[in-house]
Parts: structure tokens; C-alpha cells; sequence
């Protein structure tokens, strides 16, 4: 009886030559005594050649993709400034289509050219690239920066967002909400400035971002700190979404009326409230049933 060399299953090679299971070849010790270590390694380095032919088709075919949209792109640009120049003898409207040809080699011809460069490399450059290119297509349609100054404002909260979780000098929850809190609260200082100079940044946005900063914290924190226990989860966090709804109203009621008083965030309240005492109750019943019974003699 011999053995499978793959999944070790007996087998009778008088009978079967190919295994029943894996259907591997059940070499006799005849044929095994005629195999070479010569003959096993010709093999292996056959197998190896193939491997490395088809690893060099593979990087020529992605070799020449992007030469081949490298010189469409080229050509686009040189048909679109021909075309221009032949309706009224200067650049104009071709200029809109041109900018978008060349953000198509620079964010997809360019990556393509085989530079070992990280992710997070990639992503720098591209938000650098859109930004230009938001701001110069909003140069050319209107002769100033305007709507591309919040578009950038994104695109560069958006690259901060993912610098936090790319860089691997930064580490700890904390420590990236802290970051991601401080980038939010310039955005939208940029923002409401960009809108008007009067705006109520400080009296709006500024404090609904550091209330959802705190309980984000807290939250954690807790989670961290009970991760194995569901009804403390759960608690906290629908005391954490209360506050934060019971504060959105008041700082809003604030600022729009000029008063303190709550709109609608008792609603959430009233559906919440129930959920968290019936939690806190689920966790702490033993105690609770002793009391009652210490309590009332029962």
C-alpha cells in the first residue's frame, strides 16, 4: 500500500494509478527509482522560466497601456489647440477640455509609469493636482476664485482625514480625532469666512464640532474600557447621542432666537431616556433586586 504525497490517503497502486481524491499520479518504486535528482530540478527550472515569461509579458502589456494613453492624450491636446486656433486664431474654449486632458495624465497616464512610490504618496499627489486643477478651471470659466476655493477647502480636509490614518508616525484613537477635530474646525472657520466675515463660526460651528469631539472621546473611551459588556455600550452611547442632540438644539435655538429653550431634541430624548435606564437596569439587576428586597422586606 502506498500513501498520497498531497492528502495522505492509502491507496492500492496495483489497482488505482492516479489518487481517487486529488487525482495525483501514483508512481510505482520502479519509476521512483528511475527518477534523478537531474530530472527534478530540469522540472523545477522549467517551471520557473514559464513563471518569469509570463511576469514579462505582464509588464510589457502594463508597460505599454499607458504610452498608448500618454500619446492619445498628446494628441487630443494638439488636435483641440489646432481646432482653436483655426475658428478664431487664439486659445479660448479649448482651454477647458485641454486642463481636463492633462489631470488625465498626471492622475492616470503618470501612476501607470511603474514609480514605486507608497499610497499615501499617490494620495498627496493627487490632492495636490485636483487642487490646482479646480482652481485653474474656476480661473478660466470666471476670471476669479470662487466656488473652487470650498471645493479645494474639501479636497484638503478630505487628504488630512486620510493623512491620519495613512501615516504611521500618528498613533492612538485619540490622537487622530484630535487631529481630525482641529482640521474640521479650520475648515469650517474657512468656510463660514469664505461665505461672510460676520458669520457665527465661533457661536455655530465651533462648538457643536468640540461637543461631538468630547462625547466621540468619551465614547471610545468607554467602548475600550467595557468592550465585553454590551449594556454599557449601548448606554453610553445613547446618553452620548442625547447630550449631543440636547446641545445641537440649544446652541441652535441660541443663535438663530437669541434664546435657550428646547425645540426638538426632547423627542430624542423621551425615545432614549427608556433605552438607557433599561440598560443600566440589565446590568446592575442583582443589585437592584437586593435593594428592593432590603428595601420593602420582600
Amino acid at each position: 500500500m502506498k500513501y498520497c504525497m498531497k492528502c495522505g490517503v492509502s491507496i492500492d497502486e496495483e489497482k488505482n494509478r492516479v489518487c481517487p481524491l486529488c487525482h495525483t499520479i501514483i508512481l510505482s518504486d520502479e519509476e521512483i527509482k528511475k527518477l534523478s535528482l537531474d530530472e527534478i530540478n530540469i522540472e523545477q527550472e522549467v517551471k520557473k522560466v514559464k513563471k518569469v515569461k509570463v511576469n514579462k509579458d505582464m509588464n510589457i502589456k502594463t508597460g505599454v497601456i499607458p504610452l498608448i494613453m500618454l500619446l492619445a492624450s498628446f494628441i487630443s491636446i494638439f488636435s483641440l489647440v489646432v481646432i482653436d486656433l483655426a475658428s478664431g486664431f487664439n486659445i479660448e474654449w479649448s482651454l477647458i477640455p485641454i486642463i481636463s486632458v492633462i489631470l488625465f495624465i498626471l492622475t492616470v497616464c503618470l501612476p501607470f509609469m511603474k514609480f514605486k512610490k507608497t499610497i499615501y504618496w499617490y494620495i498627496t499627489y493627487d490632492t495636490i493636482v485636483l487642487c490646482v486643477y479646480f482652481l485653474s478651471l474656476n480661473y478660466i470659466i470666471t476670471k476669479e476664485i470662487a466656488w473652487s476655493y470650498y471645493v479645494v477647502l474639501a479636497i484638503i480636509l478630505v487628504w488630512v482625514y486620510l493623512s491620519s490614518i495613512f501615516i504611521n508616525k500618528i498613533k492612538g484613537f485619540v490622537l487622530n480625532i484630535a487631529i481630525d477635530f482641529i482640521a474640521t474646525s479650520i475648515f469650517v472657520l474657512l468656510v463660514t469666512l469664505g461665505l461672510d466675515a460676520s458669520s457665527g463660526f465661533s457661536r455655530l460651528a465651533l462648538p457643536i464640532n468640540g461637543l461631538v469631539f468630547i462625547l466621540t472621546v468619551i465614547t471610545y473611551l468607554f467602548i475600550k474600557t467595557y468592550r465585553y459588556n454590551w449594556r454599557v455600550i449601548i448606554s453610553t452611547i445613547s446618553i452620548n447621542v442625547s447630550i449631543l442632540c440636547l446641545g445641537i438644539d440649544l446652541l441652535i435655538q441660541r443663535y438663530v432666537n437669541h434664546q435657550l429653550y428646547l425645540k426638538w431634541s426632547y423627542i430624542v430624548l423621551f425615545v432614549l431616556i427608556p433605552v438607557t435606564l433599561l440598560m443600566m437596569y440589565l446590568d446592575n439587576r442583582y443589585k437592584v433586586n437586593k435593594y428592593i428586597i432590603r428595601k420593602f422586606h420582600i
